[in-house]
This record gives C-alpha cells, sequence and structure tokens, in this order.
C-alpha cells in the first residue's frame, strides 16, 4: 500500500475549498469495455489497473476544483503536460498533486524500481510542463479500489488511486497487496531532482518513448 497515504488522501479534498489530486472531468480510462471518460465510470465498474488487470471500483467521489471566491488559488491550479513530455501521446491537464508513474534509470538504480510514482507538481518546469494561468471550472473524479491501484488513462500516462475503506482492515487482510511508494519532496529531492534531469535529457535527444496502453485505439466505448 501507500507509503506517503496520508499525503495522497489528504490533499484530494483540502478544506472545503479545493482538490489537488483525482482525474479531471474528461479524463478517458482504460474500463472492462474500452476506454470511458471518468465521469461515466460508476461504482461496480471493472478498471484495467497497472499491476492487476481489471479491478472493481468501489467508491467514486465527485468534487469541484474550487469552491471558493475568487481566482482558483495557484496551489489548486493543474498542469498542462505537453505531448511526449513523460511519454504521454497527447496534451493532458493533470492536477498538481496527482501521482504519476514515469520510467527512470536513476530510481531503479536507487530504490530498485524503473517506474517510481511522482506528484505532477515535482515535474513542473520540465519539457514545457506548466502551472496553468487561469483554470476553467470542471469537477474532479476520485476513483477508489480495494487495494491502491495504477490506472491506464488514454493520453498515455498511468495515474495512482488510493484505496478506499479502512487501512486496518486492509492490513489484516489475507490478500497481497502491491506496495506502491510516492516520492516525496521531503525524503527524495535529490532522486526527483534526477528524474527531472532524465526526463529533459530524454527530450533533448529525441527519446520518443511512449508509456503502455491497453487499447490502441482512443475513442471511448
Amino acid at each position: 500500500m501507500l507509503d506517503y497515504r496520508s499525503d495522497i488522501r489528504d490533499d484530494a479534498q483540502t478544506g472545503e475549498t479545493g482538490v489537488m489530486s483525482g482525474l479531471i472531468e474528461g479524463t478517458k480510462v482504460a474500463t472492462a469495455i474500452g476506454w470511458q471518460r471518468v465521469e461515466t465510470v460508476t461504482v461496480g465498474d471493472r478498471v484495467l489497473t497497472f499491476d492487476r488487470g481489471l479491478r472493481e471500483v468501489r467508491a467514486i467521489r465527485r468534487v469541484p476544483l474550487w469552491t471558493g471566491a475568487g481566482h482558483v488559488p495557484r496551489r489548486f491550479r493543474p498542469l498542462h503536460v505537453p505531448k511526449g513530455a513523460i511519454g504521454n501521446t497527447e496534451d493532458m491537464i493533470v492536477l498538481p498533486r496527482q501521482g504519476l508513474m514515469v520510467e527512470s534509470d536513476a530510481a531503479e538504480e536507487a530504490i530498485g524500481d524503473p517506474f517510481p510514482l511522482v506528484r505532477a507538481e515535482a515535474l513542473e518546469g520540465v519539457c514545457g510542463i506548466r502551472r496553468m494561468n487561469h483554470a476553467s471550472p470542471f469537477e474532479v473524479f476520485v476513483m477508489q479500489f480495494d487495494e491502491d491501484e495504477i490506472v491506464f488513462t488514454s493520453t498515455g500516462a498511468l495515474c495512482v488511486c488510493a484505496a478506499a475503506g479502512d487501512m486496518i482492515q486492509r492490513l489484516y487482510s489475507a490478500q497481497e497487496t502491491i506496495a506502491y511508494r510516492l516520492l516525496s519532496d521531503e525524503t527524495d529531492s535529490p532522486l526527483i531532482d534526477e528524474i527531472r534531469y532524465e526526463i529533459a535529457a530524454a527530450a533533448m535527444a529525441g527519446d520518443t518513448r511512449v508509456a503502455p496502453q491497453p487499447y490502441a485505439d482512443s475513442r471511448v466505448a
């Protein structure tokens, strides 16, 4: 289970006014029937995950990006990720603390995992990834499963979704779990800097690697 679960869970709803993680409306995720916009996914639907195949959605929270007065504060504003920046096949918009899977030789050497999870905001400034100046009103969807899962999106990004339910109950469950670790600025800053450098260097070298995709056609079901 996620080492930094409290970060992800707390960031999903910050106060009563804004969210910093989750999937933005219009994002297409891989499901048992093909690509579906996240706003059409319901509890009980099966979503394709990176490590465990099709998994049933246990809960979905639907919240507005920002409910306060005036402009959206910078910390809540999503980031624009240009096509190809992190293996994504098209431009995409992600929330600042949404966990993303990236490929990294440095991470494999440092922590034994070539596919670390980083917050989107940790990549700001790399390969044109930038905070949006003005965020249009939209809704955010937080899907939850029995365990932490990595889900596929049609842009090529792989996004982490935290588990639903009681953590203590899961600790004593007989079900095998996979430990995902979200890198933290507080403890992993040097590694995050290396990952940023790798991404920039790959772009300079014209590295066209793309993230794995379950369906060749990104049209919705």
